[in-house]
């Protein structure tokens, strides 16, 4: 049990700083900035307590918005895709898996990239509409949305596949 606290602890602190100090400075097309802190939340195990990830969503997303100096909207994209997650997964899987983790489950691959996706996709339109909060904007929201959905996962997917294959 605390070793478990002690490990994510640790993911969080090394991926909040990662987001800041490396992938806030991947800007490709000269707008997009790959969300790489949402692999905690994608990843959270499914025994573990709801409230715990809903706190960490809350949290790293307000340390991602200090560390950034932004208006809080990582805070509340974290925050209601952490709330959004149970329904989510029962959404992409159908039941709740029994399986602890999304990287160690015996699901079809459709299934967990339809979550990755999901998640993502939620998080960064979430993301960009309180960045923006201007619906004259919504060309650049949908651009942003998807443009960094499509990153984040792509980033996100390599991550999780080379950690299926380290662990396997």
């Amino acid at each position: 049990m605390i070793q478990d606290n002690v490990k994510i602890a640790v993911q969080f602190i090394i991926f909040a700083l990662l987001q800041v100090y490396v992938f806030d400075h991947v800007n490709l097309f000269g707008f997009s900035c790959p969300a790489i802190y949402l692999f905690l939340i994608i990843s959270y195990r499914f025994e573990k307590s709801e409230f715990l990830l809903i706190l960490l969503g809350f949290m790293i997303g307000l340390i991602i918005d200090l560390l950034q100096h932004s208006s809080g909207a990582n805070t509340i994209a974290t925050l209601f895709i952490s709330f959004l997650r149970p329904f989510i997964i029962k959404f992409s899987f159908g039941i709740n898996p029994d399986s602890p983790s999304i990287m160690n489950m015996n699901t079809k691959v459709n299934n967990q990239v339809f979550y990755l996706i999901l998640m993502i996709l939620i998080h960064q339109l979430i993301l960009q509409s309180v960045a923006y909060f201007d619906m004259s904007q919504l060309f650049l929201i949908i651009r942003n949305t998807i443009v960094n959905t499509v990153l984040t996962f792509i980033i996100l997917f390599a991550g999780i596949f080379l950690f299926k294959k380290k662990s396997s």
